[in-house]
C-alpha cells in the first residue's frame, strides 16, 4: 500500500493539476483502508413515523422491509402479510411473513424478524458507559453473522420520530431448555458457541474490565443495609434482611483477585446468559451450527468465567415464569460442568492458539459463578429501588441467588 501511495504522490507532483490529484489520492487511500476492515452496518433513514400507540400498520412494515430487500418485498400486498407481534419491557418485536410466490422462485426471504428499540431498551444507567449503543449492538450482530454464526442483519434504520430498529433473518429455532444441557451433544455445542463468541473479532473498543467492577461494587455499596429494600421485601411477604446486610463488595474483590491470580482470561461476554438468549435451531442444515446466541445489549469485556458460570447458574431459574422464578429441574452436576469446560477449552484454543485445559476453564467458571450472581442481584435490587417493586416471587429468587453465592464462597474457601 505504501508503494502505491508513493506512486500516486509522484504523479500528483508531476502534473499541473496537483490539487485535483491530492483529492483523488485521499479517495484511493480511504478505499484501501476500508478494505482492511469488516463491513460497517450503516444506519438508514426511513421516512415513516411510528404511531404513538406503538401500533405498526402492515403497509408501514412492508415499506420498512422494502427499503432493504428491494426486489420482491416492495411488490408485496401488505394485507397478505402475517405479523406476529411481541411487546417487551421497552421494545417491540415482530415476526413478519409474506406468502410463498406461486412460481416458487423467491430470491428474498419469506419470513423476517423486525425489532423496534424503545428508549429504555436494555439500559441500566450505571453500565451505560460499557454497554453497546444500538448501532454498536447491530454491528455486533452483523459481525457475528459474518462469521457464519448468527442471524443475518438485513438493515439498521431510524424513522422520522427517532425510533431505531433492525431487520434480521428469522431463525427457525427455539429457546434452550434445562433438559437440553443434560444432553452431552447439545451441551458441547453451547460450550463451543460461547467460546467462539468470547473470542470474536469485532470493531468494538475493549474497555478495561475493572470499569465494570468499579460500577457494580459502587452500586452494591449503596444498596448495602438500605432500609427501603428491607421494607419492600417485608411488604411483599418475604424477609431479605440477610441479603441486604451482606458485604458483597469486599467479597467481589476477593473473587476477582483470585481470578487474576489464576490467570483468568477475558473476552466479549454477553452477561445476560439466561436460557432464553440461547437458541436451538429446529432443522439446521448439514454442517451448520445448531446453537445460536442472541441479545447483545450487555456485551462488553469481562472474565470469560463470568458467562460460563452464569450459564451454569441460569439453569436454576426461570425469570419469566409467572408462578415460580426458581426452576424445578436439577442444577448442573460437576461432571456436566467439567464436560462443558473441556469442550469450551478446545474451541477457545482453536480460535486463539492457546493451550488452555478444561481444568483451567472450570476453575475460572467456579469463580465467575459468583460474579454472575452479583450481576443478577444488582440488577434486581436496582429494579426494586427504582420501581418500588415488591413481587414476592422475585424476592424469593433473590434469596436463592444469595444462598448460592454464600455456599459457593464458602466452598472455594475465600474467607469469612
Amino acid at each position: 500500500m505504501c508503494i502505491f501511495i508513493q506512486t500516486l504522490a509522484g504523479l500528483c507532483y508531476a502534473t499541473s493539476h496537483l490539487n485535483m490529484w491530492k483529492e483523488e489520492l485521499k479517495i484511493y487511500i480511504m478505499i484501501i483502508i476500508s478494505h482492511g476492515h469488516n463491513k460497517m452496518a450503516a444506519t438508514t433513514s426511513i421516512p415513516v413515523t411510528i404511531p404513538k400507540d406503538g401500533s405498526l400498520p402492515k403497509s408501514m412494515i412492508k415499506d420498512i422491509i422494502g427499503t432493504f430487500l428491494t426486489h420482491e418485498w416492495p411488490n408485496v400486498d401488505p394485507e397478505t402479510l402475517i405479523v406476529t407481534r411481541h411487546t417487551g419491557y421497552a421494545n417491540t418485536n415482530c415476526v413478519v411473513e409474506r406468502p410463498q410466490p406461486t412460481d416458487d422462485t423467491n430470491t428474498e426471504p419469506l419470513k423476517l424478524f423486525l425489532k423496534l428499540h424503545g428508549e429504555l431498551d436494555g439500559e441500566i444507567e450505571v453500565f451505560k458507559h460499557l454497554v453497546p449503543n444500538k448501532h454498536e449492538e447491530t454491528q455486533l450482530c452483523h459481525d457475528y453473522a459474518q462469521a457464519g454464526l448468527g442471524a443475518k442483519v438485513y438493515g439498521f434504520f431510524q424513522t422520522q420520530d427517532g425510533t431505531l430498529g433492525r431487520i434480521d433473518e428469522f431463525l427457525n429455532a427455539r429457546s434452550l431448555e434445562p433438559a437440553d444441557v443434560e444432553d452431552a451433544h447439545i451441551r458441547a455445542e453451547v460450550a463451543r458457541e460461547n467460546a467462539v463468541f468470547h473470542t470474536m473479532s469485532t470493531q468494538r473498543e475493549k474497555k478495561p474490565v475493572q470499569l465494570y467492577y468499579d460500577a457494580v461494587t459502587g452500586e452494591l455499596a449503596r444498596y448495602h443495609k438500605m432500609e427501603k429494600l428491607k421494607r419492600l421485601a417485608k411488604e411483599g411477604g418475604v424477609n431479605m434482611d440477610d441479603l441486604v446486610d451482606y458485604d458483597f463488595v469486599t467479597r467481589i474483590r476477593r473473587v476477582t483477585d483470585r481470578l487474576d491470580s489464576v490467570g483468568g482470561k477475558k473476552g466479549w461476554c454477553i452477561h445476560d446468559v439466561q436460557f432464553m438468549n440461547t437458541m436451538v435451531k429446529n432443522s439446521p442444515k448439514e454442517g451448520e451450527r445448531k446453537i445460536v446466541l442472541i441479545d447483545f445489549e450487555f456485551v462488553f469485556q469481562n472474565y470469560r468465567g463470568f458467562d460460563i458460570g452464569g450459564h451454569f447458574l441460569q439453569k436454576m431459574f426461570r425469570w419469566f415464569d409467572e408462578e415460580n422464578k426458581i426452576a424445578t429441574c436439577r442444577p448442573y452436576t460437576e461432571e456436566e460442568k467439567r464436560h462443558f469446560c473441556e469442550e469450551y477449552a478446545k474451541q477457545w484454543n482453536e480460535e486463539t492458539g492457546d493451550s488452555d485445559t478444561g481444568e483451567q476453564v472450570f476453575m475460572e467458571s467456579e469463580l465467575g459463578f459468583m460474579l454472575a450472581i452479583t450481576f443478577e442481584i444488582h440488577n434486581m435490587l436496582c429494579f426494586m429501588d427504582q420501581d418500588d417493586d415488591k413481587d414476592p416471587l422475585s424476592i424469593l429468587g433473590l434469596n436463592k441467588l444469595f444462598e448460592e453465592f454464600v455456599n459457593q464462597y464458602k466452598k472455594l474457601g475465600l474467607g469469612s
